[in-house]
C-alpha cells in the first residue's frame, strides 16, 4: 500500500495531463484503494508507468489517460469487477477479489478496459482460441469458495495472507509447453490474478492447493515489487528436472513454493477431524507437475518430489557467493529454511548462519565534522506499525526501506554534523558504543542513493 501511495504521488509530479486524478487516488483509504490496483488493468498500468520512471521515460505515462476515463464511484468495486455479471467475491472476509464471469462493459466502463482486460489474459497463456476464458457455473463459484474455505482453516495464517494478494479468479483451458494448462498466476502480464483448469475444483483438497500455490507465487510477486532480495538476477541455475536453465529469481520463486506445498501436505496428513468429516481425507500421495523429458530427472528417477526439489534450490542459492543476495534476501531464505527443517527435520540443508544486523567492524565513515541533511528530492511514507519508512528518490524513482534504526538516523540528517548525528542517536537508541558505526553505516549507504548529501 505504501508503495502504491508513493508510486501515485512520483507519477502525479511528472504525468502534466491529469497530475489530480493520480492525487486523488492517492488520497484513498486503504478499502477504496486496494479494488482499484488490484484491478488486472490499472496495477499492469502502474507497473508500466514506474519502470518507465525508472528508466527515465515520464513522457508517456498511460494510468493518468486510463483512470481519467473511467468512473471510480465510491461502490469498492474495481473497473474490472464492475463488468463482471454475475459479481461474485469467493471470500470476502480474506479480501476483495473476485471472480471472472461474462465481462460485459455496456455503459459501465469503457469498451477499450475489456479490450485491454483481454490482451492481458491472452499474453498470460498460451492455446490460442481453445483458451478463451470459461464461465463459471454456480456450482463452480461454491466450489472455488470451500476450497478458500479449507485453505483457510488449515492454514489459519498463510491462507488469508495469500488469498489477500488476489484480485481476480478466472478459469480456463490451454496448452503450455508442459503439457495441459493446470494452474497459473498472472505477474507482469496479469498482475494479482490467478486462472486455473475448472477439473482443479473436482476435490476441495486439489482447489485449497491450487489458491495457495498461486495465492503464494502472487504474494512474492508483491514482496519482490517492493524490495530486493538479489543483487544479481541473471544468474543462469541449471534445473535438472527441466531441460532450460532458471534465472536465479525464478529458484527463489520456485524455492518460496515448495517450502509452502511441503507445509500444506503436513497440515493436511495431521487435519483435524472435523476438517476430514467436512471435506473428505486428503489426498494420499503428492502430486507434482512430472519431470521433463530427457532431463537428468527423467533418466534417473529423481527430483520427482517437493523435498527433492527443495533440498537442490535449497542447496544451490546457499552455494552461492555472499554478495549475490541482499541481506534481505539472506533473511528471506535463512526463513525459509527453518520453516523446511520445521517439518522435515532431515531436510540435510544447513541454514545460513549470521545474515541478519551485520555491521562490518570498521564501516565507511563520514567526518564527524561534516554537516548532513536529507536531499529535497525525496517522498517518505511512514509505517510504524512494522518500524520501517518507505522513501522515494524523485529523481531516480527507487524506493527505499529503511529499518527502524536508518529511519531514526534518517531523521536526524537536518543539516547537523556526523558527530551530533551519532551523538543524539546514541541517545535516544540506547545503542552504546555501536552507536557511531550505526551512523557511518547508515550515512553512507543513504548517501550513495541520493538521500543524504
Amino acid at each position: 500500500m505504501a508503495r502504491f501511495v508513493l508510486g501515485l504521488r512520483l507519477m502525479a509530479q511528472r504525468d502534466n495531463r491529469h497530475p489530480d486524478v493520480l492525487l486523488r487516488l492517492s488520497q484513498l483509504s486503504r478499502q477504496e484503494l486496494l479494488p482499484l490496483l488490484g484491478d488486472p488493468v490499472l496495477r499492469n498500468a502502474f507497473e508500466d508507468d514506474l519502470t518507465k520512471l525508472e528508466n527515465g521515460r515520464p513522457d508517456c505515462l498511460g494510468l493518468a489517460d486510463l483512470v481519467a476515463r473511467l468512473p471510480l464511484a465510491p461502490d469498492g468495486l474495481g473497473p474490472c469487477e464492475r463488468i463482471a455479471t454475475p459479481h461474485v467475491r469467493p471470500w470476502p472476509e480474506h479480501g476483495p477479489a473476485w471472480l471472472w464471469t461474462e465481462m460485459n462493459p455496456a455503459d459501465r466502463v469503457p469498451g477499450e478496459l475489456s479490450a485491454r482486460l483481454r490482451r492481458l489474459y491472452d499474453g498470460s497463456i498460451e492455446g490460442g482460441p481453445t483458451a478463451d476464458p470459461v464461465i463459471p457455473t454456480p456450482d463452480m463459484c461454491r466450489q472455488l469458495s470451500r476450497g478458500a474455505d479449507l485453505l483457510t482453516r488449515l492454514l489459519p495464517q498463510v491462507g488469508p495472507s495469500v488469498l489477500g494478494h488476489v484480485s481476480v479468479v478466472g478459469f480456463t483451458r490451454g496448452e503450455s509447453a508442459d503439457g495441459p494448462l493446470q494452474s497459473l498466476s498472472g505477474g507482469d502480464p496479469l498482475p494479482s490474478a490467478i486462472l486455473m483448469a475448472p477439473e482443479r475444483l473436482t476435490d476441495p483438497w486439489t482447489a485449497a492447493e491450487t489458491l495457495l500455490h498461486e495465492g503464494v507465487h502472487l504474494k512474492l510477486f508483491d514482496a519482490l515489487r517492493s524490495g530486493a532480495l538479489l543483487r544479481t538476477a541473471d544468474v543462469s541455475v541449471p534445473i535438472p528436472w527441466r531441460q532450460t536453465p532458471w534465472r536465479l529469481v525464478r529458484v527463489l520463486v520456485a524455492l518460496h513454493f515448495y517450502v509452502h506445498m511441503l507445509l500444506f501436505q503436513e497440515a493436511a496428513r495431521h487435519a483435524d477431524p472435523t476438517l476430514r468429516a467436512e471435506f473428505g481425507d486428503p489426498p494420499s500421495g503428492e502430486i507434482v507437475d512430472e519431470v521433463s523429458p530427457d532431463t537428468e530427472a527423467a533418466h534417473n528417477g529423481t527430483y520427482g518430489t517437493s523435498l527433492e526439489r527443495a533440498r537442490y534450490l535449497a542447496g544451490y542459492v546457499l552455494s552461492l557467493p555472499e554478495d549475490r543476495l541482499t541481506a534481505d534476501g539472506r533473511r528471506f531464505l535463512h526463513w525459509l529454511l527453518d520453516a523446511l527443517r520445521l517439518v522435515h527435520e532431515d531436510s540435510g540443508i544447513m541454514p545460513p548462519t549470521g545474515v541478519a544486523g551485520m555491521i562490518p567492524a570498521r564501516p565507511p565513515a563520514t567526518s564527524e565534522e561534516t554537516p548532513v541533511r536529507r536531499t529535497a528530492h525525496a517522498m517518505a511514507r511512514p509505517l510504524p506499525e512494522q518500524g520501517e519508512l518507505l522513501v522515494v528518490n524523485t529523481d531516480t524513482a527507487a524506493m527505499h526501506w529503511l529499518n527502524a534504526r536508518s529511519w531514526l538516523i534518517y531523521s536526524l540528517c537536518d543539516g547537523r554534523d556526523g558527530g551530533a548525528v551519532a551523538a543524539e542517536y546514541g541517545r535516544r537508541s540506547g545503542a552504546g558504543d555501536a552507536a557511531r558505526d550505526h551512523v557511518a553505516v547508515c550515512i553512507s549507504e543513504l548517501t550513495a542513493v541520493g538521500l543524504l548529501e
